[in-house]
């Protein structure tokens, strides 16, 4: 197989069941559009992406089968018996690892062997030890040192018959017998594993027989390179390559499902608690970015310190929120002249509508699971070695987990041997640990969250019941506490925390009031009613009266001092005004008697109103016209909203599409530069406008469109990309409809 048009002819071959299966190893061929018939498959199957993906997620003992076929193919065995594979790999079990990768495509069966794509020949083997085939040596040292080289060995001249004596190992090894002993050692070492030495030269004593009798070759940068044929033979003729058919073995534990399920919905609701938390205070304080884009540590752990989150929960909170469109960078405006330029800041979308808790869980889990994609020439390890990890746990029955963390590393690397990454353990140890904190996985188990990410059904459901059971009392003790026994839901959280300090958090979370705790409410522009009100909602009893009278004798020191804007002015009763003139903690503020109900300050408004309140004082906020001055509230109703994925956004169906594409002629028409054009110009009569070509040409480019499409029921404004002219029918990708449509000719406005 060496072109797409033969992938054609044996995708064609294949039955709906075969079919799928091929579309089911290899996804990404099923990315929209949709491919509309066979071509496109074997096209994208054909790709260099495409294998490269497919490789990725081959197996170790996938991986070495593929690498035999390809030694066999650069040795001239095309294609490659079976049984000859069997041979290299010393088993008699390949048959069913062929037949594993020929439903991935990546190499077909025939009845006279193994064929190979060839975006997968290879010409170097140093992973084995094994260097490159004669054949490309011969062709680099010229006509006339290949004669020579056939005159020693008394062969007659012509690369055909070089490149078949080296392929003799008998002859090979009956040849080397013949060399100094010096030299013999030399290239046994060779063999056993450096098909390629430095600074080896031919005209020395030891290496020149070598060299001589082709046993060695030169390169163009001085190097010594063994061929692998002669690295073949002198290993002997029951040399094999690693294989290693059966997983790395593990100890499983059972911790129970109920266990796993409830530790699952603690985490989950903890992560909404801590998303929650960062949208609120970002929103209060947009977050600084580092020069590279990122949070810095220091403001990880101060965020963590006031959530009384851990930083690993901070740093995944705040990376899946900016990840899912939740926070926005934003950069500043250019600096005057002289001035140093603020840096950028990450701030959430003031036009996206805060989601429900289950609707924002499901949009952070799948953020997880399903990144954007890197750019073209990078792989995305992180989200290849998680997919890798929920699915092995995921073989285990529900409540069951692989015991040691070292075995499950041992074993995702057996499944994905091919990850470009040298800290694999490591890796998997940071999966597992992102995981946890999701809620897929507990306690090394995988959870019904994770199945569900995992079979991309069912998540609605697993979550909406997960988020269902977050707690929405708490219960208030005497000594101004309030416990969560429990995982508390969003609304909970922020109720307490709003009027209250977290202390600790667990199994339950509780939370402290204290006067400056309750002031902070009343800042915000809460009274003693709303507030007492909104506490009594979330109880699971009565409010302790200590509580009460707490809010209630706040609520009466609040506002016994006023703080002006008028860089600024404190306002109150004439004896609180003395006692804060004389106030040691407050000489710094400067503060002056202009009348025995007014002091100034020498310190703006925000510097006074927290030098008060340090000093126990509970000030409140005013304008100069002396109207209370409370926080900026929400500024507009959000004008986008969060929704579930809709059909055409979730995993494409292999057999559906097997089915669809089976039905569908092989090929269809390809649409030349300036074909749309003129079909569109018989629709306008002959005048198309300036922009209505461009639109025609943007299309043919590949290029998304807008058009006005005049149907039955009424004009559609769609947007469409990748057409096929099928006479007076233009088929189209509708990208709103996440499907085909065939629209008329005679019905589309250009506008």
């Amino acid at each position: 197989m060496t072109t797409a048009d033969e992938l054609l002819g044996r995708l064609a071959a294949l039955d709906r069941e075969g079919l799928a299966k091929v579309l089911a190893h290899r996804p990404d061929v099923l990315h929209e559009p949709w491919p509309r018939r066979l071509d496109v498959v074997a096209a994208r199957l054909a790709s260099a992406r495409s294998v490269d993906d497919a490789v990725l997620g081959l197996s170790l003992p996938q991986v070495q089968v593929v690498r035999a076929v390809q030694l066999c193919y650069a040795l001239g065995r095309r294609p490659t018996p079976i049984a000859e594979i069997g041979r290299l790999l010393g088993t008699t079990t390949v048959e069913s690892f062929v037949d594993d990768l020929a439903e991935r495509a990546l190499l077909w069966r025939d009845s006279d062997g193994v064929r190979l794509p060839e975006l997968l020949h290879r010409r170097s083997f140093s992973a084995e030890g094994l260097g490159q085939p004669v054949a490309d040596l011969l062709a680099e040292i010229g006509r006339s040192r290949a004669a020579h080289l056939s005159r020693t060995l008394g062969l007659p001249e012509g690369l055909k018959e070089l490149v078949h004596f080296f392929r003799d190992g008998d002859r090979v090894r009956e040849l080397f017998g013949t060399a100094p002993e010096p030299t013999r050692k030399l290239l046994q070492d060779m063999a056993d594993g450096v098909p390629e030495a430095d600074g080896v030269l031919p005209f020395h004593t030891v290496e020149g027989w070598a060299f001589e009798h082709g046993f060695l070759f030169g390169t163009y940068h001085g190097s010594a390179a063994m061929p692998i044929e002669v690295s073949l033979a002198l290993r002997g003729p029951d040399h094999q390559l690693p294989f290693a058919p059966d997983e790395p073995e593990y100890a499983v534990v059972h911790i129970g499902a109920e266990s796993a399920e409830a530790t699952s919905s603690a985490a989950a609701l903890r992560l909404l608690d801590r998303v929650s938390a960062i949208l609120e205070l970002a929103g209060a304080e947009p977050f600084p970015l580092l020069k590279d884009g990122t949070i810095g540590s220091r403001l990880v752990k101060k965020v963590a310190k006031e959530t009384g989150a851990s930083p690993a929960e901070i740093e995944l909170a705040i990376d899946l929120a900016a990840q899912a469109g939740l926070l926005l960078a934003d950069e500043p405006p250019p600096p005057r002249r002289g001035q140093k330029a603020p840096p950028p800041t990450l701030a959430p979308d003031p036009d996206l509508a805060r989601p429900t808790p289950a609707l924002l869980y499901r949009l952070l889990l799948t953020t997880w699971w399903e990144p954007a994609p890197p750019p073209e020439d990078e792989i995305d390890v992180d989200a290849l070695v998680r997919r890798v990890i929920v699915r092995l746990l995921a073989r285990l029955e529900p409540g069951a987990a692989i015991a040691d963390a070292d075995a499950l590393a041992r074993l995702a690397e057996w499944h994905a041997p091919m990850l470009p990454t040298e800290e694999f353990a490591a890796q998997v140890r940071d999966a597992l640990a992102e995981s946890e904190l999701l809620g897929v996985v507990a306690h090394g188990a995988v959870t019904a969250t994770g199945r569900a990410l995992l079979g991309g059904a069912g998540l609605v459901e697993v979550t909406d019941e997960l988020v269902a059971r977050a707690r929405t009392t708490a219960l208030f003790g005497t000594d101004l506490t309030a416990i969560v026994p429990g995982s508390p839901d969003a609304r909970l959280a922020a109720s307490l925390d709003r009027v209250a300090d977290r202390e600790a958090q667990g199994t339950a979370t509780s939370w402290r009031f204290s006067p400056a705790t309750v002031r902070r409410a009343f800042d915000q522009g809460a009274t003693a009613a709303e507030l007492l009100d909104e506490l009594g909602a979330i109880a699971a009893g009565e409010l302790p009266q200590p509580l009460v009278y707490l809010v209630n004798d706040v609520a009466r020191r609040h506002g016994e001092a006023q703080v002006l804007d008028v860089a600024s002015v404190v306002v109150g009763e004439p004896a609180v005004l003395a006692e804060l003139a004389a106030h040691r903690k407050l000489a710094k503020l400067g503060l002056r008697a202009v009348a025995p109900t007014v002091l100034t300050s020498t310190v703006d408004f925000s510097g006074t109103l927290d030098a008060l309140r340090d000093a126990g004082y509970a000030p409140t906020h005013h304008a100069a016209d002396g109207s209370i001055v409370l926080p900026a509230r929400e500024p507009t109703e959000p004008k986008a909203v969060v929704r579930d994925a809709g059909p055409g956004e979730r995993p494409p169906d292999p057999l559906d599409h097997a089915e669809r594409l089976l039905a569908a002629p092989l090929t269809g028409p390809n649409l030349l530069r300036g074909q749309l054009a003129r079909a569109m110009s018989d629709r306008y009569a002959g005048r198309l406008t300036t922009k209505q070509q461009q639109l025609c040409w943007q299309l043919e480019a590949g290029i998304p469109a807008d058009v006005v499409y005049q149907a039955d029921n009424g004009p559609t404004r769609l947007v469409i990309a990748y057409p096929e002219l099928d006479g007076d029918v233009l088929d189209v990708w509708s990208l709103g409809d996440h499907a085909y449509r065939r629209l008329e000719l005679a019905r589309i406005d250009l506008g």
